[in-house]
């Protein structure tokens, strides 16, 4: 009988994020009454890999985060995907044009799942290969331990790691230069305008140059301009950091990189330059007042860090975009600031670090928005209701 749905571990994500996650879904799945089987596959992979096939009539669904799965062979030759024939789902938790690899062939039973719906439509006009692509955001973890806001121990936190621009500007060095042309015209786009995403900036740009590619051509293309995605990430984080120091909150900064910025040795400011374990860092957002949250070049979703401060009492303080604006109502369930006028930033900060009440307001209201339709079990009935029912 069909009825098992099967994790595969075929990689880890930063901070092993992916292993917390597949815990929660194994855990909000089995609480809908399916039971689960968690495939790691970094240990023993090709033996782990024919038990399942073998075992395939068994399961219903399989899922996978950033999965390498697509790009697996049998000895023969043949796709993985191809012999397995159970519905797939990889969920990508960053921008397609990351995972171009293992997303440019098609297989009968193999969709995406994506966090953001600009990526989803990203993916629906340059991978018609691909079955389906839903959107399904990431669910709001809930730390082990709560605190009353007077309790928590950071003020104001950040969490995130930070890549100097000059290093990155090195790696645009090594470019030829048709490539390094374009990366920096779409970097210098991005920039100057902060709700163009990257595929628009690209089109923009070949548009300019009278260059005319497939979809196919395109994908390609934009895979090979990640660097673009990854110098505006690091420079958009960077100076949201910046700007909440000047607010003179104490503020927490953890992750590889800061402590290279002069801005941020003063007092009020403690750097923690290593990284911490998923599961600590849900706690660390629980410890906190204020968690400032900055998600760069990410237009039509939610970072999984809102969702999971508003469900630990905590305040999210992240990007006003279109998106946010529709999801959250600004000072009642988060506070949205202007990421192209960071002033208003620190002016926003500021203002509602004085206002405790205020903050106890709207992480109140927060939280009962989260626990109603932001956790991983609403993500897992979600799945099955608009997903997985498709097929």
């Amino acid at each position: 009988m069909k009825d098992t749905v099967l994790l595969f571990e075929s990689r880890d994500l930063c901070y092993e994020s992916n292993r917390y996650f597949i815990k929660c879904l194994k855990q909000a799945f089995e609480s809908l009454g399916y039971p689960v089987e968690v495939c790691d596959l970094s240990l023993r992979m090709e033996e782990k890999l024919e038990t399942v096939l073998a075992g395939q009539e068994k399961y219903m669904a399989a899922l996978d985060f950033n999965s390498l799965v697509p790009r697996m062979e049998l000895e023969d030759g043949t796709p993985y995907l191809e012999a397995f024939q159970v519905p797939f789902y990889n969920y990508l938790v960053d921008h397609p044009l990351y995972h171009h690899v293992g997303i440019r062939c098609g297989f009968s039973h193999y969709s995406v799942i994506c966090i953001d719906t600009c990526h989803q439509k990203y993916m629906q006009k340059y991978y018609p290969q691909i079955r389906q692509v839903y959107y399904l955001p990431l669910g709001a973890a809930e730390a082990e331990f709560e605190k009353e806001l007077e309790q928590k121990r950071f003020e104001l936190l950040f969490l995130g790691t930070y890549e100097p621009e000059a290093a990155l500007h090195e790696q645009l060095e090594d470019y030829a230069l048709p490539l390094k042309k374009e990366v920096s015209a779409l970097i210098d786009m991005m920039d100057a305008d902060h709700a163009l995403t990257q595929e628009d900036a690209l089109a923009a740009y070949l548009r300019d140059q009278g260059e005319v590619l497939t979809e196919a051509e395109f994908a390609v293309r934009l895979n090979h301009a990640y660097l673009a995605d990854k110098y505006l990430r690091n420079l958009e984080r960077k100076k949201a950091v910046i700007a909440a120091e000047k607010s003179k909150i104490p503020f927490t900064v953890i992750g590889h990189g800061w402590d290279v910025l002069d801005e941020l040795h003063h007092k009020q400011v403690t750097l923690y330059t290593g990284g911490v374990s998923y599961p600590v860092s849900i706690q660390m957002m629980a410890d906190a007042k204020i968690l400032l949250n900055t998600t760069p070049c990410f237009h039509g979703g939610l970072h999984d860090r809102v969702y999971t401060a508003m469900l630990n009492h905590t305040l999210a303080f992240t990007e006003d975009t279109p998106f946010s604006r529709n999801e959250l109502a600004d000072q009642k369930e988060a506070v949205l600031y202007n990421d192209s006028d960071l002033d208003t930033l620190t002016e926003k900060l500021a203002d509602i670090y004085k206002h405790p009440a205020e903050i106890k307001s709207i992480t109140d209201h927060a939280y009962r928005k989260a626990q109603a339709a932001y956790t991983w079990e609403h993500r897992a009935e979600t799945f099955f209701s608009g997903i997985h029912t498709d097929r």
